[in-house]
């Protein structure tokens, strides 16, 4: 991969960063025997105008991807590979008010896969208000609302509706532990959809839960080589994820740890379980689960050049018939960096 960062400024101290490239990579599939492809291409604009837009930070980007084997969501959808083309356009507005502060962002998301009922388009807005509690970690209040479109010809889906509120803490919440905890609810609206020329129907529905998710990093200071990660979420209403309902209820953990062989040289083993559940349009009352572990190994070369290679085993566990099974992938990647 490459990047690419640029810096404008002038003396009356206004500020834009514009941060550009690409990357590459091939992966080979032990289970298939085939070779893919991945790009991406993250286009970033930061822009400070102190005064201008009454002390408000502004950051638009925007971010580009294809992938030929997204692994993850192949299994979800029971292909082999999904080729899948994301393209995320952003603003972010963020203002401080002494000890408080509130952030203003909407996005939007268009997914477009080689599986068709995975293809969509996502709006999202969001307000959070913070308010520091001390030095290193603040109080803040999440509220997030979403549209859902799939495919106007996809007749297997709905339009959705969601909202989410969570009030959390995020910062060195310890001496040792960087990270965010938060908890919610969520509600979504499934909205009715009917094929035209036909008798179906998928009705509106309402549902919803609560909602969580935790963060955090953890190294001691007496063995500053090896740093663990920990992540865990709960959420309802999650789209594109199974090709056969609308929204689903997911469950996920995540725990890494990254050592440092050598001041070059870092092993990363990681462990993934995902549970999900389908809650809404054609529900099949389908339940998955996801049992992903991984180990990678990176180098860095030199101040510019670096290089990874990743080994990947994900192993589904499905209550439909012939959905439960297991796949393998090597991942290698190099990057330069200007």
């Amino acid at each position: 991969g490459i990047t690419l960062p640029v810096h404008f400024g002038s003396n009356a101290g206004d500020e834009m960063t514009f941060n550009t490239g690409f990357s590459y990579s091939e992966k080979i599939s032990l289970t298939t025997n085939t070779t893919t492809q991945s790009f991406n291409s993250p286009l970033t604009v930061n822009l400070m105008i102190p005064g201008r837009f009454f002390e408000w930070q502004v950051t638009i980007g925007d971010t580009f991807s294809y992938e030929n084997t997204d692994l993850d969501s192949a299994v979800m959808a029971n292909q082999a590979q999904a080729k899948t083309y994301n393209n995320m356009a952003s603003i972010n507005m963020d203002r401080s008010f002494g000890k408080s502060e509130l952030g203003l962002g909407a996005e939007r998301i268009d997914k477009i896969s080689s599986v068709p009922t995975m293809s969509e388009t996502d709006y999202q807005f969001s307000v959070t208000p913070a308010w520091k509690l001390r030095e290193n970690y603040r109080l803040f209040w999440s509220n997030t609302y979403g549209l859902v479109f799939p495919e106007p010809n996809n007749y297997t889906r709905q339009n959705v509706e969601t909202y989410t509120s969570e009030i959390g803490v995020s910062g060195q919440i310890t001496p040792y532990f960087n990270g965010s905890i938060s908890a919610g609810y969520g509600i979504s609206h499934l909205n009715e959809k009917v094929e035209p020329g036909t008798t179906n129907v998928l009705h509106s529905q309402w549902t919803g839960g609560p909602s969580a998710s935790m963060t955090g990093s953890y190294t001691h200071p007496l063995n500053p080589n090896t740093s663990y990660s920990f992540s865990a979420y709960y959420s309802p209403g999650v789209t594109a994820l199974m090709s056969s309902s609308s929204a689903q209820a997911v469950l996920g953990v995540t725990v890494s740890v990254a050592h440092r062989l050598t001041p070059n040289l870092t092993l990363t083993p990681t462990v993934q379980w995902t549970n999900i559940s389908s809650i809404g349009g054609t529900n099949n009352h389908q339940k998955d689960d996801m049992i992903s572990v991984g180990i990678g190994l990176s180098r860095q070369f030199s101040r510019h050049l670096s290089a990874s290679i990743t080994y990947q085993y994900v192993y589904k566990i499905s209550n439909m018939p012939l959905n439960t099974y297991d796949v393998s992938q090597i991942t290698a990647q190099a990057n330069y960096t200007f």
